[in-house]
């Protein structure tokens, strides 16, 4: 992006970053949680040739819901945050849902004894 007074550049780790965050937030983790860090890996950044960019994210769904729902939430989540933080065009959010599961949760700690 260009000023008046010089340039802004945006990489795509921190584009990474607000779409984790994001996706996150729909995902109800903790960004901390050592096991919430391994879901950025499932996180890709493109750059487009009009300056816009598409997000991939790779995710599990909740069994019983709506998977649709839940992809338009992740979508519409990280396009908004991506969008308001950097005015970057999010020209797309890919969402491929590679599983269902009984509950999203965050991991716990440690197992507790029985």
């Amino acid at each position: 992006m260009e000023f008046e007074q010089g340039n802004i550049n945006i990489s795509d780790d921190v584009l990474k970053e607000i779409a984790f965050r994001s996706f996150l937030e729909i995902l109800e983790l903790n960004p901390d949680e050592k096991e919430a860090k391994k879901l950025k890996k499932n996180i890709e950044i493109e750059r487009t040739p009009d300056d816009s960019v598409i997000v991939y994210v790779k995710t599990v769904a909740p069994y019983g819901k709506s998977i649709v729902e839940f992809g338009k939430r992740i979508m519409k989540n990280i396009s908004e945050n991506i969008q308001r933080m950097t005015e970057i065009p999010v020209s797309a959010v890919n969402v491929t849902v590679v599983d269902v599961v009984e509950k999203l949760e965050a991991p716990k700690e440690e197992e507790e004894e029985v």
